[in-house]
């Protein structure tokens, strides 16, 4: 089973960068219909915009994230998405502002093992922001740290029947196997050690 949640977007194109912030590795992102979307790192502080996320995902979203079940996250569970070891994993947050609070719409991290040669990762976007580009842009932030810190490869595994992770891989040209444990789940991936200089190994990332 998957340690972190699994994608439940597909989408077709990327979207575009428009600013980036001084501080904490923040940036104010367009995506494709617009919309200014600020992407940053979870804080310990957000549990409660983590848990609003979750409950507003739909039961397939959230079965598809968390390979289980579940209307309402468990305080444990919040504590372990919102509370990150910097120094194995990362999460970013994607939120819009409503008013004077923010609304997250996207959530994407990794854990990587221990010789940080490796990590898994997560993608999910809430199912009012699938199809505009939000997915690639926080994989795209995901892929652009994991390379900054040395890690080598990136997988994740997701439900054999998760229509909208396969469409996501394919876009993102990510290697798939049928899970070997678990005929009911695949096994999708990524190696980062080559950098051509066209981008040839990641087209994403042109």
């Amino acid at each position: 089973m998957n340690t972190v949640e699994t994608s439940a977007e597909s989408i077709s194109g990327t979207a575009t960068t428009i600013g980036t912030t001084a501080t904490e590795d923040s940036r104010t992102e367009v995506l494709r219909d617009g919309t200014r979307v600020l992407v940053r790192p979870i804080h310990a502080q957000d549990v409660e915009l983590e848990r609003r996320f979750i409950e507003a995902l739909s039961p397939s979203s959230r079965r598809y994230r968390f390979l289980d079940t579940m209307r309402s996250p468990s305080e444990a569970l919040l504590r372990q998405l919102t509370r990150i070891n910097p120094s194995t994993d990362a999460a970013y947050v994607a939120v819009v502002v409503e008013g004077a609070q923010e609304r997250e719409i996207g959530v994407a991290r990794f854990s990587a093992q221990a010789d940080g040669g490796d990590c898994e990762f997560a993608v999910t976007v809430g199912d009012a922001w699938q199809n505009k580009g939000l997915g690639t842009l926080l994989m795209h932030r995901l892929i652009e740290l994991a390379r900054a810190r040395g890690i080598q490869a990136m997988h994740s595994t997701d439900a054999a029947d998760n229509d909208l992770m396969r469409h996501f891989a394919g876009h993102l040209h990510l290697h798939h196997v049928r899970d070997p444990d678990d005929a009911t789940q695949v096994v999708y991936s990524v190696e980062l050690g080559v950098h051509e200089a066209d981008g040839a190994d990641l087209p994403m990332l042109r």
